[in-house]
């Protein structure tokens, strides 16, 4: 306890020596400044202002030419089917879906999946009869949509650009649009399924777990129910997933054959 009082107490005095001795050594240095620095002092010092201001008119521009450029892409017009713009534009999706999507190199990959085009054994004027392959075609549409079948497994993928024509909100692809492109999708194999080739949608639920964005690739994913289809009747569960795997909606069908009419043979290339 004397130690720490004694101690505290030395550092008191040294204390006070240490501030009177600063105070002694700080008197003599601001009486000996020159009249040249003591003029350097009132004499105005140049502002960093404009500089400033350079910087900041600079990174508005900057802020301003982005988003006017983002802007534009949202706000522009899609682009009209077979115009030369458009032609150009999907023959660029192709040549990415050749050499950029890691998913067609693993589909490819795997013997069990065998690659066709959508309507593959249509006509071209059958196809504009159709809503996905005449409306909602070109790269405002669905500019690109290639299936890949796994007869063994009873799968199928469907790997779809969604273009900005398909938008109901800014960005964001129209569920109608997505509900459109599942049923089609989930119906393809069901009626491969069928010995009849050919079947109607009794009933299709959807569940929407993340936004869809326009002007993206996806893929849709099919999988036959086996243990609750029949000849007649096929359940189909399905899913679409972003380029990165992420489940963005998830859906289930039931497809039947109808008994009470004939229906028109669809084909293995649906």
């Amino acid at each position: 306890m004397f130690a720490f009082r004694s101690r505290g107490v030395l550092q008191s005095r040294l204390g006070s020596v240490t501030l009177q001795s600063s105070s002694a050594c700080r008197l003599p240095i601001h009486a000996s400044r020159s009249a040249s620095t003591a003029a350097d002092e009132a004499a105005p010092q140049p502002s960093i202002w404009p500089r400033r201001k350079k910087t900041i008119f600079a990174l508005f521009a900057v802020v301003g030419i982005a988003l006017t450029s983002s802007i534009d892409d949202m706000v522009a017009p899609p682009l009209l089917p077979g115009t030369p713009e458009d032609k150009a534009r999907v023959h660029g999706l192709h040549a990415l879906y050749e050499i950029a999507l890691p998913i067609v190199k693993k589909l490819r990959e795997d013997p069990d999946y065998i690659e066709a085009d959508v309507y593959g054994n249509y006509s071209e004027d059958e196809k504009l009869q159709r809503l996905s392959s005449g409306p909602l075609r070109g790269s405002r549409g669905l500019g690109l949509q290639k299936i890949f079948y796994n007869d063994k497994e009873k799968k199928a993928v469907n790997v779809a650009f969604l273009g900005n024509g398909l938008e109901g909100w800014p960005t964001i692809v129209h569920g109608g649009v997505l509900a459109t492109v599942v049923d089609e999708h989930l119906a393809r194999l069901a009626i491969r399924h069928f010995p009849e080739r050919t079947g109607v949608t009794a009933n299709l639920e959807l569940k929407y777990r993340a936004p869809v964005r326009s002007n993206k690739f996806y893929s849709f994913h099919a999988t036959l129910d086996q243990e609750r289809s029949t000849e007649r009747k096929a359940w189909v569960n399905g899913e679409v997933r972003d380029y990165n795997g992420k489940l963005c909606v998830e859906a289930t069908g039931l497809f039947v054959v109808p008994k009470t009419y004939k229906l028109q043979k669809v084909g293995e290339r649906y």
